[in-house]
């Protein structure tokens, strides 16, 4: 082998060794959101399968910042301080992606702790936890509509964005202040109650109002033991009243999601 072709090797070598750099880069900050979100099917998929679903995601993104990331260092503490940049990224967009999805599963907790039916679990696979019935339902209803709407399409352009605003080989400037960046996080994790009560409201006001109907009863017939008829008559209520605001919890729950993409933008925003 001469000087020009051992040249032209350690040149291919070099720059494959930066593409691997830079991938792995990229799924430090994909792989959160897909560890995370229970749309992209949450703890039941094997960590295998996500782990090559992010590198294929990461693998269709590296188009996009291929022509501007200019230096990736090699050396050991500058990689890994882009490394914990990229995760720290990363976990802030899957802690937003996820808000609408976890105020689903609390107002579902409200609601058949209101009901007494709490004592009630099944195992929701994009969780990976037991959690009552009504959570199970306005979660895979939350998972469901996300899909529909086209959601995670959304969320991987986001991805895509973020690239944009926050190159890999760069760290966030905070050009707007550290300060209003944590104080939208704050506010998304504030939401979260906000948003579940209102996701709960009408089930958690018609078992109160039932509640307030068996304590007039019992006031006028102290011998009927309202609390054995109410074990039977607020699982009932609530299961109607759930379905019939089925459509608006579903109105509700799609502006929520849209919110959820606002404060997501915003956030890169506020990087930059």
């Amino acid at each position: 082998m001469n000087a020009a072709d051992l040249v032209t090797d350690l040149a291919a070598k070099a720059n494959l060794s930066a593409v691997i750099f830079t991938v792995a880069l990229l799924m430090c900050r994909v792989m959160p959101v897909l560890i995370f979100s229970p749309f992209l099917g949450g703890e039941v998929v094997p960590n295998e399968l996500k782990m090559g679903v992010g590198l294929t995601l990461s693998i269709v993104l590296f188009p996009v910042i291929e022509g501007s990331v200019k230096t990736i260092p090699l050396s050991a503490l500058p990689y890994i301080a882009l490394m914990a940049k990229e995760v720290f990224i990363g976990f802030s967009l899957a802690f937003i992606v996820n808000t609408v999805f976890e105020a689903a599963r609390v107002a579902g907790t409200l609601v058949d702790t209101m009901a007494g039916s709490n004592n009630a679990q099944l195992f929701v696979p994009q969780l990976g936890q037991q959690v009552s019935l009504f959570s199970n339902l306005k979660v895979q209803l939350a998972v469901v509509l996300f899909l529909t709407l086209d959601g995670h399409h959304l969320v991987i352009q986001a991805l895509a964005d973020s690239l944009v605003f926050v190159p890999l080989d760069a760290f966030p400037r905070f050009s707007h202040g550290p300060w209003p960046y944590f104080d939208l996080l704050i506010r998304v994790f504030a939401d979260l109650l906000r948003v579940s009560l209102a996701l709960a409201a009408p089930a958690m006001l018609a078992t109160l109002l039932t509640d307030v109907a068996l304590g007039a009863i019992n006031r006028v017939a102290p011998q009927i033991q309202v609390f054995f008829i109410s074990m039977a008559i607020k699982p009932l209520v609530s299961v109607l009243m759930a379905f019939l605001v089925l459509s608006a919890l579903l109105t509700r729950m799609q502006d929520e999601m849209k919110g959820m993409l606002v404060m997501l933008k915003n956030v890169l925003w506020l990087l930059t």
